[in-house]
């Protein structure tokens, strides 16, 4: 069977720029939940893309869990009415896809979950216990629903692979992102703006941890920063843009 998908076990994102889509993994592991944590809202790329997870009409709220790093949706073998998890955008971004990828394939990826693309219902396709999601139109809302009757299923969602783009034209876009002018840091950040922008810089778990502002060419003192891959998200003239920077 033909493969539709590449996941990284990895929280970091990727910017392969592609008629301006881009790639984001949401690995649960990495995230800093503890166990039995109750999971309700957050951000799967702060600014982007959030999360809505709800009970429904199950005895049980949506949780994370250690053993297999995942969140579970519970049923509601009533009426099928079990948790859900949804995945929204912020602002004018849209999303083009997505991949939800389960703890076990037999057990906790079952088929008859509910798939809603800004409230209509999609077909259900699993692939080697991924939740395979593509439509046509770019969406805002995309939810998956335990829909399981009669007897009490899980579905354990491991990591989320999401498709996604703004509404920048290439032009603006290019321009835009020539405001951070390196993209591997020791000590200084590099910028260079034809105005004012906003800054922040995101850490893989999708954590604020600095920001700033910047008005033409400056030096950014990012010293305080730990090594390791960040998010900045720079924002001038109600253009927004996301690069992935190394902190050494």
């Amino acid at each position: 069977m033909k493969k539709f998908y590449s996941l990284v076990a990895v929280a970091a994102l990727s910017l392969s720029v592609n008629a301006q889509q881009e790639t984001y993994n949401y690995v649960l592991a990495d995230q800093g939940f503890a166990n039995a944590q109750d999971i309700n809202t957050g951000n799967i790329l702060a600014g982007f893309i959030t999360y809505e997870a709800k009970k429904n009409g199950s005895s049980n709220g949506p949780k994370y869990y250690d053993t297999g790093s995942n969140l579970r949706l519970y049923s509601n073998n009533a009426d099928g009415n079990g948790n859900s998890y949804a995945i929204k955008t912020v602002g004018e971004a849209r999303i083009h896809s997505v991949l939800i990828k389960t703890d076990t394939f037999a057990d906790y990826a079952p088929n008859t979950a509910i798939i809603t693309v800004d409230g209509v219902v999609v077909p259900t396709f699993i692939e080697d216990g991924v939740y395979v999601i593509e439509f046509d139109t770019p969406a805002q809302n995309v939810t998956i629903k335990n829909g399981q009757t009669g007897s009490s299923a899980q579905i354990r969602i491991q990591e989320v692979e999401v498709v996604f783009s703004r509404t920048l034209s290439v032009a603006d876009y290019a321009e835009a992102a020539k405001a951070i002018k390196n993209t591997v840091w020791t000590n200084t950040a590099v910028f260079s703006t034809k105005g004012n922008a906003s800054v922040e810089v995101y850490n893989v778990n999708g954590q604020l941890v600095k920001s700033f502002e910047v008005n033409g060419n400056k030096n950014v003192n990012v010293s305080d920063l730990a090594a390791g891959v960040y998010v900045v998200k720079s924002t001038e003239n109600g253009k927004t843009v996301t690069t992935k920077v190394v902190k050494k």
